[in-house]
């Protein structure tokens, strides 16, 4: 666990701090998150802080940001402090975004009930059928980060599933058409296999896709404007909600 606050450096709202640190698995996606994210903030003339440093989740610190993006941030991350300055900077009303390995198993319940996980992580498809192209079904695309999106959204990915659907205060964006894919029974939800959601935690936005897996996902100019679309959403710059 880190002790040591990082020194910030001068930010000006909105201002946005990606977190990418793993107490469990690691993905190699995480540079190229880290980086398309923070072009992506930048390009809106926005502050990006970017660490895995979680000794910066204290109250002082976090109240110069707007939104937090966790980047494939794996494992139970937090000091007893941290998590109460988390939780009560989340209280406040702020907004968060989760980002692929942001919603696997390694968090503990109170991070995975905040982003509406509704029940146990079952891993994902493995060997020759990890990555699956198959079709993302937009449910919603009035919302900041779907908008752009067509109703039938092709996209490879290594498809995530859990053993219930989100929460039932979720509110669904787009979930995986699972026809003609290779699962096993653990891996199949049905119509109810969400891969893209938001929820009110309280006055908070949070946000959560289970996609970006891969490098290249992070070049893909239709996955990152869903990206930007959701940042702009929990920061309170675009869309409704909470």
């Amino acid at each position: 666990m880190d002790a040591v606050a990082p020194q910030l450096p001068a930010l000006k709202r909105p201002a946005i701090l990606i977190f990418s640190k793993t107490n469990s698995y690691r993905h190699d996606s995480i540079p190229a998150t880290v980086a398309a994210v923070e072009k992506r903030v930048r390009a809106r003339g926005w502050s990006a802080y970017a660490t895995e440093n979680a000794a910066v989740f204290n109250p002082a610190q976090l109240a110069k940001f707007d939104a937090v993006v966790f980047a494939s941030a794996t494992g139970d991350l937090f000091t007893p402090d941290q998590r109460a300055a988390f939780q009560a900077w989340i209280a406040a009303g702020h907004g968060f975004v989760g980002l692929h390995a942001a919603g696997d198993g390694s968090h503990p319940d109170w991070y995975q009930a905040m982003i509406g996980i509704g029940g146990k992580y079952m891993g994902h498809p493995g060997g020759a059928d990890q990555f699956q192209a198959s079709t993302l079904i937009v449910e919603d695309r009035s919302h900041p980060a779907t908008r752009h999106l067509p109703a039938r959204w092709p996209w490879t990915e290594e498809y995530y599933a859990w053993d219930a659907p989100p929460r039932a205060d979720t509110h669904i964006l787009a979930r995986l058409d699972e026809r003609g894919m290779r699962l096993e029974p653990k891996h199949r939800m049905g119509d109810h296999h969400a891969m893209v959601w938001w929820r009110c935690e309280g006055k908070a936005r949070i946000f959560y896709s289970a996609l970006g897996h891969k490098p290249e996902s992070w070049s893909d100019p239709t996955h990152l404007a869903l990206i930007d679309g959701a940042i702009a959403w929990a920061a309170r710059k675009a869309g409704k909600g909470c």
